[in-house]
């Protein structure tokens, strides 16, 4: 289980936030903090894996806060939630390492992307070794890795974020479709080649009236 912790003064965004988070059954969300002061007690009672901070707090400032995380050595996950689209303000939080950013307004499919990054990553660094294609997954810019005609990138991870965060279960596309809201021909595709690159395993089942059925699950690779 990853522990989150939320920075962000406006309780309603923070709500939202918390809900958007806790759908992912393996995140919880330890606290809703909107002071530096607040954050380090957090910090020093539990260790959290990933970090929800706005940049506007009022009295407190989202990128300083960032720095002193860093100069205390902490090196949790860090998204940033904001209405700021200034250039030089964003180098300058990914100098200190943020992660990912979500511009507001953004949607649970945008924060499902980050998310789903998130667990990449973490999946990566629990390797021992590491071959130059398991870093290309994570590390590669956007679009160097070519996809197959009519896979699109956040559809393709999307759909396997939900498997990953519920690799436990065995999903037919029907179940899958239900909770995506994705047309099973649509995901069938997807499944297909999610199965191509070994992400998938699939198990046939013959049913009550012997009609043969795909039913996926993710591996643990």
């Amino acid at each position: 289980m990853y522990k989150v912790l939320i920075i962000e003064d406006d309780p309603m965004v923070a709500c939202i936030n918390k809900n958007f988070i806790e759908k992912h059954d393996n995140l919880k969300v330890i606290d809703i903090v909107k002071s530096e002061e607040k954050v380090f007690e957090v910090l020093e009672k539990h260790n959290i894996d990933l970090i929800l901070c706005d940049v506007y707090l009022g009295s407190s400032n989202g990128i300083e806060i960032l720095k002193n995380i860093r100069k205390k050595g902490i090196l949790s996950d860090i998204i940033f939630i904001t209405a700021l689209n200034e250039s030089s303000k964003i180098k300058e939080a990914m100098a200190y390492g943020v992660t990912d950013f979500l511009i507001k307004p953004y949607n649970q499919d945008r924060l499902d992307l980050a998310i789903s990054k998130f667990f990449k990553k973490n999946e990566l660094l629990l390797k021992n070794t590491m071959v130059q294609e398991e870093y290309d997954t994570y590390f590669t810019t956007e679009g160097s890795l070519e996809l197959p005609k009519g896979i699109n990138k956040n559809t393709l991870e999307k759909i396997e974020s939900f498997l990953s965060d519920n690799k436990k279960k065995w999903w037919n596309a029907n179940k899958i479709s239900e909770h995506l809201n994705i047309s099973t021909v649509t995901l069938n595709k997807y499944l297909k080649y999610l199965v191509s690159l070994n992400k998938l395993s699939v198990n046939v089942s013959h049913g009550e009236v012997g009609r043969p059925e795909n039913f996926y699950k993710y591996l643990n690779i």
